[in-house]
């Protein structure tokens, strides 16, 4: 049975903050150092920034018989604010599916572009879907510098 798309309800919390973590402790070692990976995963850690992004939004999960694979947010209306799939799930098409709905959402909406901040790793599949770098820029998480890129595409 394929993996379902569906609306993020409030008791997915446990599960998307897990597939978040996951995801960073994960998948984040191949382009950042330990400590970015730390600081990064902290945000996971404790939770009330995550939870109160995940608290709004236009929100979704993949959900497989093994449980919930991904998650994406849309927030504010015109921002790709989160876009995360488990390690044991990535390269299966989640988080493909997650960003094609995420636009299609915005084009019923009325929102002529979307953006977003791509790490080091989502950067190379935000090229791939038609998005283009607005810019790079250095930010910091908990005394850590990050790059990323600010990126957009016209819907």
């Amino acid at each position: 049975m394929p993996a379902a798309l569906r609306e993020y309800r409030p008791d997915d919390l446990p599960a998307v903050i897990e597939i978040y973590r996951d995801a960073v402790k994960s998948i984040a070692p191949s382009a950042y150092t330990p400590a970015q990976v730390d600081a990064w995963a902290a945000f996971a850690e404790q939770g009330d920034e995550l939870a109160a992004m995940l608290a709004q939004g236009y929100r979704l999960v993949v959900e497989s018989q093994a449980g919930l694979e991904a998650f994406a947010v849309l927030d504010p209306p015109d921002h790709i604010a989160l876009l995360y799939c488990r390690a044991r799930a990535s390269r299966q098409g989640h988080a493909t599916r997650l960003l094609h709905a995420l636009e299609t959402e915005a084009a019923r909406r009325g929102i002529p572009r979307l953006h977003t901040a791509a790490s080091l790793i989502s950067h190379p599949f935000f090229l791939r879907h038609g998005y283009t770098v607005d810019n790079a820029e250095r930010v910091e998480r908990d005394g850590i510098d990050f790059d990323r890129y600010r990126m957009s595409k016209h819907l």
